[in-house]
């Protein structure tokens, strides 16, 4: 592929769902499968066209405004007596579409999604297909699920908001509060895709990190942010502060034992302690005890100071709260580094049971390190 087709197929992946966002937000008669093909047409339109005529002074700013102008045409054929007025509201240059602004169509589209109309799960598949343009697979890894399950349920939610004439707009501001909850996991799920993704040398792990960042961000400083936003924001700054320590020079992942931890970003985990001070409020939420914990990780000077007594019971208390397998394992890791392997192992084998679960490497790593501790602690024992 020539360096037209790498910055092309870039761009796809960092503006597709952000796109799709800017086309439903301008043009509210545009359906989701309209402004998905519209925006594929597009970047088919960018491929067919750059290599010969040369990239565009403004990326960005080409793709929206031929998308733009694409989802202008398509309206007339289909509504031929439609005022389309509002489509003057988004004569904007194509120079003049800045980053912000696309991520700011980003944040109305994620709002946009969590419609109360739609189921909670609906949301959430809906955001994480049309906002953080994810692929079935991995929303399906989000959810615990197989794929086609996850295709049902939007294909559900397609039907739904057809069916129904639901209009995708992020609502007054005390709609959009009510929604604010399921936004915060959208936001989450992204962040935690991106975390996995991270070791890939393309980047774009990385990069949803740094866009769920962004999304909080945004919500942070308007009206709408409350303690479990900064609750949030500091959960994303105690993990990403640890990522460059995560993966070695190859991609493979160094176990949080092993990791260098002068090069975590201390500048980060002060922020983020900061926030999470400020984040106390009659209330908390999943992320305000999954931040607690981060933080007894970030604050350890060594992996032996690590207090896994408090992560135990933080864990304790989030599954009461928040029940995840995802958290099971989690606690069942914690357990053992606090000498609970009876009761650790027995979590582990129960999740291993689970035809989903028990493909996930870090339930078979666990269930190996029990044996090994359980051996080791045997061949310490005196001969009879």
């Amino acid at each position: 592929m020539n360096e037209t087709g790498k910055r092309i197929e870039a761009l796809y992946k960092d503006k597709f769902g952000q796109l799709i966002s800017l086309m439903l937000q301008r043009f509210r008669n545009l359906s989701i499968e309209s402004a998905e093909d519209i925006v594929q047409e597009t970047f088919a339109e960018a491929a067919a066209r750059w290599p010969d005529q040369g990239e565009p002074e403004n990326p960005s700013g080409w793709l929206y405004q031929t998308s733009k102008n694409k989802s202008i045409n398509l309206l007339k054929q289909v509504f031929r007596t439609e005022d389309l007025s509002f489509a003057k509201t988004v004569s904007v240059a194509a120079e003049e579409i800045s980053e912000h602004g696309f991520k700011d169509a980003q944040l109305l589209m994620l709002m946009a999604c969590c419609h109360p109309d739609l189921t909670p799960k609906m949301q959430v598949v809906l955001a994480l297909k049309y906002v953080a343009n994810l692929k079935i697979e991995n929303i399906a890894l989000q959810f615990g699920a197989e794929p086609d399950a996850i295709e049902k349920m939007l294909y559900r939610a397609r039907q739904k908001i057809k069916s129904e004439a639901i209009i995708l707009s992020a609502g007054s501001r005390s709609c959009s509060k009510e929604r604010l909850s399921v936004v915060h996991k959208v936001i989450y799920l992204i962040f935690n895709e991106g975390y996995k993704q991270s070791g890939e040398k393309t980047g774009q792990g990385k990069a949803m990190c740094e866009d769920a960042l962004i999304l909080n961000k945004l919500l942070f400083d308007s009206p709408l942010g409350n303690a479990e936003t900064k609750a949030l924001q500091a959960l994303m700054l105690f993990n990403i502060a640890r990522l460059d320590a995560r993966f070695d020079a190859e991609g493979n992942a160094i176990e949080l034992e092993y990791q260098d931890r002068s090069i975590w970003n201390h500048d980060l985990i002060g922020l983020a302690r900061f926030l999470l001070n400020e984040s106390e409020d009659s209330s908390f939420s999943p992320y305000h005890l999954e931040a607690a914990i981060a933080c007894m990780h970030c604050t350890a000077r060594k992996f032996e100071d690590t207090d896994w007594a408090s992560i135990c019971r933080y864990y304790e208390v989030l599954l009461k709260v928040y029940p995840s397998p995802f958290a099971e394992i989690n606690y069942a890791v914690a357990l053992q580094y606090n000498r609970q392997d009876e009761k650790a192992f027995q979590i582990l084998m129960e999740l291993h049971r689970n035809p989903y679960f028990n493909k996930m490497p870090i339930l078979d790593i666990s269930i190996r390190k029990y044996f090994e501790r359980v051996t080791a602690q045997d061949s310490r024992l005196p001969s009879p």
